[in-house]
């Protein structure tokens, strides 16, 4: 497994035109992300049904499913963050559900959906004014920051370390 380390505009050591690969992804109907693609090791498509409820877990984690022979863990990324829940956002049938390697730990993340891959400078991810969006604590804790595309839409950029971090705290 490898170990991802990276920085963004707001750290002085790191260069300004340094690139990363980031998959984008619906968290909510209004609100699109980002992760470093180092911190995935792929990314699934599960129907619902594959998923087996896990009883008396926080209701972010949907369940376990088995992945290549080994059980693996999946949580509700939205519901995880403080954000209405995918079952709440009508996502009931199809999940796509990105992998998140650290280390020996890997959990599924199930999300709305999976978008496209995206190449971004260092320099281009800006800190978060406080003033701009509405954040929930967990979702303030997992951001590194903004990225606006070329379209002008802001995605959110969610530090996939955090967000492991975040599981193990609830």
């Amino acid at each position: 497994m490898r170990e991802f380390r990276y920085s963004v505009a707001s750290d002085p050591a790191a260069p300004a035109d340094k690139s990363y690969q980031f998959l984008s992804f619906q968290l909510t109907p209004t609100l699109q992300a980002l992760i470093l693609t180092a911190e995935l090791g792929e990314v699934l498509s599960l129907e619902a049904s594959q998923i087996v409820p896990i009883f008396d877990q926080p209701k972010a984690v949907m369940g376990i499913c088995n992945h290549r022979g080994e059980v693996l863990w999946i949580v509700d990324l939205a519901a995880l963050l403080g954000l209405e829940t995918l079952f709440a956002q009508n996502c009931r049938q199809h999940l796509s559900v990105m992998v998140i390697h650290r280390m020996q730990s890997h959990v599924g993340m199930a999300v709305q959906q999976v978008g496209q891959l995206i190449f971004c400078a260092a320099s281009k991810i800006q800190p978060l004014p406080l003033s701009a969006i509405d954040l929930t604590p967990k979702l303030a804790f997992c951001l590194k920051g903004l990225y606006q595309n070329s379209d002008q839409k802001t995605l959110l950029v969610l530090d996939g370390a955090k967000i492991l971090d975040l599981l193990k705290a609830d």
